[in-house]
C-alpha cells in the first residue's frame, strides 16, 4: 500500500471501524471502552499536533490488529487467573511467554510442573494394564518412574500397587500447585503499558 492509499484507509473512523472488527469475540461494553478510549486520544492528538499528522498519529499507535492482540491477551490472561483450567492457564502463559522474561520463566515451570503430574497419573492409570512394567524404579543409584524398559537388569520396583493411589495424589496436587503458582506468576508476567497505546512492531 503506498502511501496515498495509506491515507485514504487511515482516516480515524476506518481505523476504528478496523479496531472494531479486530477486537470481535470481546465483550461489547469493553470494546466500546476501547474504542472511546481511542478516538479520544487520537482527537486529542489531532488537536494538537494538527490534521496533516494525522498519519504520523496512526503509524505511533500501531496496526488495528497489534493492538487487538494485545487487548485479546489481557483478556486471556484475566480470565486464566481466575480459573483452575490448565488448559486454559497454559495456553495463557504460551500467549505470554514471548512478552516477557518472567512469561517465559512461567511457561517453564508449566511445562515442568504439568509434565510430572501427569508423569504420575499416567503411572496410576497404566500400573493395573502392564503391572509388570509401570512403577517407580530404582537402578545403579538414580530413581525414575515409568515403564521398566531400559531401567536395566537391576532395576528394583519401590511402591509397588501403592503408585496407583500415591500417583493419583501426586498428580492431581502437583497440577493444582503449578495452576495455582502460575496464576499468580500471570500477575507480573505481561509488561506495564501506559494507556495502552503502543507502537506494535
Amino acid at each position: 500500500m503506498n502511501e496515498k492509499e495509506s491515507a485514504v484507509h487511515h482516516s480515524p473512523d476506518t481505523y476504528l471501524s478496523r479496531l472494531r472488527t479486530a477486537l470481535a469475540g470481546l465483550p461489547a461494553p469493553e470494546v466500546e471502552e476501547i474504542l472511546r478510549e481511542f478516538r479520544s486520544h487520537i482527537v486529542e492528538r489531532q488537536e494538537v499536533e494538527g490534521q496533516s499528522n494525522s498519519q504520523r498519529i496512526f503509524g505511533e499507535l500501531g496496526p488495528p490488529e497489534g493492538i487487538a492482540a494485545l487487548y485479546r491477551t489481557d483478556a486471556l490472561v484475566a480470565r486464566a487467573r481466575l480459573t483452575l483450567s490448565p488448559l486454559l492457564v497454559l495456553k495463557a502463559v504460551s500467549r505470554v511467554a514471548t512478552k516477557s522474561l518472567l512469561g517465559f520463566v512461567s511457561l517453564m515451570l508449566a511445562l515442568f510442573g504439568y509434565l510430572t503430574g501427569a508423569a504420575f497419573l499416567w503411572c496410576a492409570v497404566m500400573k493395573p494394564i502392564w503391572p509388570q512394567r509401570i512403577g517407580l524404579w530404582v537402578s545403579d543409584h538414580r530413581f525414575s518412574m515409568g515403564d521398566m524398559v531400559d531401567r536395566g537388569a537391576h532395576a528394583q520396583e519401590l511402591l509397588g500397587w501403592w503408585i496407583i493411589p500415591i500417583g493419583l495424589i501426586c498428580g492431581l496436587v502437583i497440577i493444582l500447585l503449578t495452576t495455582l503458582l502460575l496464576r499468580w506468576l500471570l500477575r507480573f508476567a505481561l509488561p506495564p503499558r501506559t494507556a495502552r497505546f503502543i507502537r506494535v512492531k
